[in-house]
């Protein structure tokens, strides 16, 4: 399996006033990570070609955290 460069989002909450972690990153915020992560990968030579962008959502609710890890939120 080749290498993978990966980009990683988080995003916690400490209650549901402004609605989970996750939902936090919204379309815009997805195109924001996609553009830096491309113009990081082209200003590092020599990082692997394979590269994705997961998310990580912590959630404080409780008092035990829930953290979640969504791998390839691209898709």
């Amino acid at each position: 399996k080749p290498p993978t460069l990966v980009f990683v989002e988080v995003k916690t909450r400490s209650s549901s006033q402004f609605g989970l972690p996750i939902e936090a990153i919204t379309y815009f915020k997805l195109k924001a990570l996609i553009n830096a992560a491309q113009v990081y990968k082209v200003s590092h030579r020599g990082l692997p070609d394979q590269m994705r962008i997961d998310a990580i959502s912590v959630n404080l609710q409780s008092n035990e955290p829930e953290i979640e890890h969504i791998r390839n939120i691209t898709g």
